[in-house]
């Protein structure tokens, strides 16, 4: 996933290798600069197959169709790069423009590793000439950012965003259903065995693990939130014990402004850092007077979206003539 999207990257990459199992040419189009108010950041995918098969958000809309069909327009295996806008024959309603860079048939070598990258939850930048075709694949070093200077493309592609909930309850259902449009990876944890039966099934990977196992056990780094919703103190203090020193970008607890008091000062006592205990949200969410389940979710998950959304430092990055060492490690 780019450094600030809420995409599935690796579900784009899953299409492409299953396609070309099945025999298919494939394309791969990437955003790759937009103008004005635009419906996908940079760096977003967009995949499809000689069938017309799609991926990526882009599908199913009316940019998706625009691109697939100028995707087909040529076979050549050079990289392109094509533009959407009015002038191009596709009005958009937000009146913005996208320039997309265009693959046919990337090489299946280096899409696999790009993957495997992304599955191992690593973060890389993606590197493409587009006069010559040539590719890279490297680490990604901290605050590096998304750059194309109308030959090179560098795309910052991080691993999936990951949500843990403590607590299998109605909040922990309606939030799991949000954050899954939010490309979140859901886990859950809750060793309560009646609550872990009821959860519905494929929405999350549900765990019987302690909470504080389950942090430890996911080892949480500056693409995870942890969010404590099991209304019960043994249990959420557990988790935040762990998770409140880690790396996470977001740590979260359900509870009103006293009952978050009451447990800050719980996990002083139990010798936490008191910075650590400080950045625990508590109540999680925004504040927009929710009541029920569905508005509880609809707040933390709109926290969520602001933590991940915010500016991160920009690397110094300089783009040279070639795909050089340069490039290869800004």
């Amino acid at each position: 996933m780019s450094e600030n999207g809420c995409r599935d990257d690796l579900a784009v990459l899953d299409a492409l290798r299953d396609w070309r199992s099945r025999g298919l040419f494939v394309a791969l189009a990437t955003i790759v600069h937009t103008y004005g108010s635009a419906p996908h950041e940079i760096g977003t995918l967009y995949a499809v197959n000689a069938q017309g098969e799609e991926a990526g958000a882009p599908s199913g809309t009316c940019l998706g169709a625009w691109v697939k069909a100028r995707m087909r327009e040529s076979p050549k295996r050079l990289p392109r790069v094509i533009a959407a806008s009015g002038a191009d024959g596709l009005f958009l309603p937000c009146g913005g423009r996208v320039e997309f860079l265009v693959e046919n048939d990337p090489e299946p070598g280096h899409m696999g590793e790009w993957r495997s990258a992304l599955a191992a939850r690593r973060s890389v930048c993606r590197v493409v000439d587009v006069a010559s075709g040539e590719c890279a694949l490297v680490f990604a070093p901290p605050g590096a950012t998304p750059l194309w200077n109308g030959r090179l493309w560098r795309g910052v592609y991080g691993p999936a965003w990951r949500l843990l909930l403590v607590g299998g309850g109605a909040v922990s259902v309606q939030l799991a259903l949000i954050a899954r449009a939010l490309a979140f990876t859901i886990t859950v944890s809750e060793p309560r065995v009646e609550l872990r039966a009821a959860f519905p099934p494929g929405l999350a990977t549900v765990t019987g693990a302690m909470p504080d196992d389950a942090v430890a056990a996911m080892r949480p780094e500056g693409r995870t939130a942890i969010v404590a919703l099991a209304h019960d103190p043994r249990l959420d203090d557990l988790a935040l014990w762990e998770a409140a020193p880690s790396a996470a970008f977001y740590v979260g607890a359900l509870g009103s402004a006293a009952t978050h008091a009451k447990r800050c000062a719980r996990l002083l006592g139990l010798g936490v850092d008191p910075a650590a205990v400080a950045r625990i949200h508590g109540p999680a969410g925004i504040p927009i007077h929710s009541r029920t389940p569905p508005e509880i979710a609809v707040s933390i998950a709109a926290a969520l979206v602001a933590e991940r959304r915010r500016g991160r430092p920009a690397a110094t990055f300089r783009f040279p003539n070639s795909l050089d060492d340069e490039v290869l490690n800004p």
